[in-house]
């Protein structure tokens, strides 16, 4: 790896990356986070701090795999961890919209990254993105 903020691989970023101090955690264990999220997050330096999904065996082949130190029963957990500050949501679209307002309650989550479909009609997604 490169030295911070420099390029890695041979390959520099579009932007600049002011900050890799958030501390993120995911729920969803499924291909898109397992081969896709978490190897982004660790190219790029993001520290991953929690991972829960719908079966905790799943998140804890994941959480050994990427070496992620929390591993939560359930995604409400996760949520609810104050050393958590970015969410990133890989859960199928029924489920995410009310995971969506969980985190908006908790005061220590700075943003949420929530996959697409982010909701099961058009009409639920409006209303997510205006909480």
């Amino acid at each position: 790896m490169a030295s911070e903020g420099g390029p890695r691989n041979g390959f520099e970023s579009d932007v600049k990356v002011r900050t890799r101090e958030y501390r993120i955690g995911c729920v969803g264990a499924g291909m898109i986070m397992a081969e896709c999220h978490l190897a982004a997050y660790k190219e790029a330096g993001f520290p991953v701090v929690a991972i829960a999904s719908r079966t905790k065996a799943s998140a804890e082949r994941v959480a050994r795999r990427w070496e992620i130190p929390t591993v939560h029963d359930t995604p409400e957990q996760l949520i609810e961890d104050k050393s958590v500050e970015i969410i990133d949501l890989a859960f199928p679209p029924d489920q995410q919209p009310a995971l969506i307002r969980h985190a908006l309650k908790q005061q220590h989550i700075k943003a949420i990254l929530a996959q697409k479909p982010l909701a099961l009609s058009l009409d639920e997604a409006v209303k997510l993105r205006d909480e």
